[in-house]
């Protein structure tokens, strides 16, 4: 699928990292900004597209310095208009900084978007995403097929491969597909892995959402870390003027899990004239070095005294960040850190990816936040304002909830319905889409029928019937008891339920409000935390989550082989051929990543030998054991890594080293 260019300016900002890229691209908005006669038109002056929520305060904070005052930051995709809020432009009136995931989930929240698309509903969150992956189980495919074919669907939708009538070869591929659909229709719900690409399908359909939401100057940084679809989307909004800035370098995703690396080719074989620049990365003095340590104790020991004395010398801890491959490790640093008074916490990073594995157990916290959001839902349309609705540990979502339903909400119902018995709840509520879809019914609507035994096709007597029935019940009773009263707050009429599915069979349900959820535990965890401001800590972090932060102090520790490269890559019959040039590469980005982070001193610190229990559970390469006082201990190497780096000695044992399998 090729741009269909709309701006009559265009500009490509190149550079390697930290060469100013985005200085250079809040230099031109502003002048830009300053060029533009007013309009009284109700877009917004400029558009900043961020690859990552993470860099979205940063971006807006050089534009407010650049005279664009107080330009808002979006980073939960808000659900209303996207017409100005600002009122009459005066001077430099303030656009939007943004990310192309949360200004896709602002588009589809217009139900002309929802009409062109067909969808309607909530983006899910990571937990109900996971909830919908185990319905997704149900096509009757091995876990591991199922995998790898929904891994290619989202893949494709990020690279907007739908619209190759070819990308679809097999029934399998299809049967999945279809499957996908049909639960997110039946739940009114969105993937977020789909949000952009239906946000592009809906600008391309009505030309009047690209009048309503475009800009007259849009702007996208980090343009190579962002997918195919998010660039469409750029490219879509700007009807006169854009300008886009990235490193033909970056490799690692930031945020979306699926850039387009051949972005720039294309928006140059769009744009034509394009003017480039090519910035260049000035000369930054970094002190590097390697230390190592006996065992894993002493390098964590060793990590501690390195952050003790930059504290003593005054440096602020939120300039320091430990960086390491292994999640066990990181979590047993941060641990050895608390317990000798140095505050540390996780950093984490938002990602739009898909969730992997089981469902993890509930807690009664989770059970009384989903029932809570029942009872807004099916009890009075939610007020935006109401704390409640906005809190994601309340709702469930980051913005406004979804329309007003008397059912309640379906994907609040599916989540409900996951406790206790996730597979055979999965099951029942496939053969309830196959009876209730075709009647026009969503997930809610079905249940209420179900219990006033108004569906046909579906007994009461069936197991199916009674494994659903059993916890909407409860939830009723539950609901009743909340509000009050001895009258369920649900509505369960089979009239009720009937008029409305043809109320919204014939609306389209366009008025159904798209919410944005939480797409990590880290966000989540950030809004539930108190007003007050955290008191200054040592940020410990994976490689991947640095994107978008500077630190005076980066300690690389664990740097090890079985760490970084991985155990598998140690031994060179495990992974051979392109893969392991792709991996190779990955783990030099990962290093290179770290160095671009650290502005003053950049420390790898590793350990030679670790008992054989510890070795196994972190997966080490283990060249040797040798018993050491009655223990099984393993010889420990730094990574091979080292050696590119000019710090570390050369090997002295080969990773195709006999003596234990893991060799």
């Amino acid at each position: 699928m090729t741009l269909s260019p709309t701006a009559a300016e265009a500009l490509c900002i190149t550079g390697d990292p930290r060469s100013g890229k985005t200085g250079a691209l809040v230099e031109r908005a502003a002048a830009w900004a300053e060029a533009a006669p007013a309009s009284p038109n109700t877009q917004p002056p400029f558009l900043f597209f961020c690859a990552s929520p993470v860099t979205i305060d940063d971006a807006a904070l050089r534009l407010s310095q650049r005279g664009l005052a107080d330009a808002p930051a979006e980073a939960a995709g808000p659900a209303e208009s996207a017409a100005c809020q600002h009122g009459p432009r005066t001077g430099l009136c303030t656009g939007l900084v943004t990310t192309p995931f949360d200004y896709a989930c602002r588009i589809l929240a217009d139900p002309l978007a929802q009409r062109a698309t067909g969808r309607g509903g909530r983006v899910l969150s990571q937990a109900e995403e996971a909830v919908f992956y185990e319905d997704l189980k149900t096509c009757g495919l091995k876990r591991r097929r199922l995998r790898e074919l929904w891994a290619f669907l989202q893949c494709g939708l990020a690279n907007l491969g739908d619209s190759d009538p070819d990308w679809i070869q097999t029934t399998e591929e299809q049967a999945v597909l279809d499957l996908a659909r049909s639960i997110l229709i039946f739940e009114e719900a969105v993937l977020p892995g789909e949000a952009v690409n239906l946000a592009v399908r809906a600008l391309e359909a009505e030309p009047a959402l690209r009048q309503r939401f475009g800009s007259p100057v849009v702007l996208a940084d980090d343009y190579l870390l962002m997918s195919r679809a998010s660039q469409h989307l750029v490219n879509l909004l700007a009807t006169d003027k854009i300008a886009i800035a990235g490193s033909e370098d970056d490799i690692l995703p930031a945020f979306e899990p699926y850039p387009c690396t051949t972005g720039f080719e294309e928006f140059e074989a769009a744009h034509a004239p394009l003017q480039r620049v090519t910035l260049e990365t000035p000369f930054h003095p970094l002190d590097r070095a390697w230390e190592a340590a006996p065992d894993l104790a002493s390098e964590m020991g060793l990590i501690a005294c390195a952050i003790a004395e930059e504290l003593t010398c005054g440096t602020d801890p939120r300039v320091i960040a430990v960086v390491g491959t292994n999640r066990i490790w990181r979590t047993n640093l941060q641990r050895a850190l608390a317990s000798v008074g140095i505050p540390a916490t996780s950093l984490g990073h938002p990602a739009l990816k898909a969730p992997k594995g089981n469902l993890a157990p509930v807690s009664d916290d989770e059970r009384e936040r989903i029932l809570g959001q029942l009872y807004r839902s099916a009890s009075q349309p939610a007020d935006p304002s109401d704390p409640l609705a906005a809190n994601p540990n309340n709702a469930g979502t980051h913005n406004a909830p979804a329309a007003f339903s008397p059912a309640g909400d379906p994907v609040a119902w599916r989540q409900w319905l996951s406790f206790d018995d996730a597979l055979g709840r999965s099951a029942a509520v496939s053969e309830l889409r196959r009876i209730a879809q075709p009647q026009g019914l969503n997930l809610a609507e079905a249940l209420a029928a179900l219990d006033a035994d108004a569906l046909p096709g579906l007994p009461a007597t069936s197991p199916f019937t009674q494994s659903l029935l059993t916890p909407y019940r409860e939830a009723q009773r539950l609901l009743a008891k909340r509000s009050g009263n001895d009258q369920p707050t649900i509505v369960t009429s089979p009239a009720a339920a009937a008029n409305r599915a043809r109320e919204s069979s014939s609306s389209s349900k366009a008025d159904t409000a798209l919410s944005l959820a939480n797409l990590t535990e880290t966000r989540e965890n950030d809004a539930a935390a108190t007003p007050t401001s955290p008191a200054p800590a040592v940020a410990i972090a994976a490689p991947e989550d640095l994107f978008g932060h500077t630190f005076d102090v980066v300690i690389f520790g664990g740097f090890v082989n079985g760490f970084i490269p991985s155990r598998d890559m140690c031994d060179p019959g495990v992974i051979v051929g392109g893969a392991r040039v792709r991996q190779e590469a990955t783990d030099r980005d990962t290093i290179a990543l770290a160095e671009q982070r650290a502005t003053r001193r950049l420390l790898f610190t590793s350990f030679e030998s670790c008992d054989l229990e510890t070795a196994e559970r972190l997966r080490l390469h283990i060249p040797r054991i040798r018993l050491r006082n009655g223990v099984r201990t393993c010889d420990i190497e730094p990574s091979s890594y080292l050696q590119e780096l000019n710090l570390g000695p050369k090997q002295i044992s080969g990773p195709t080293d006999q003596r234990h399998p893991s060799a």
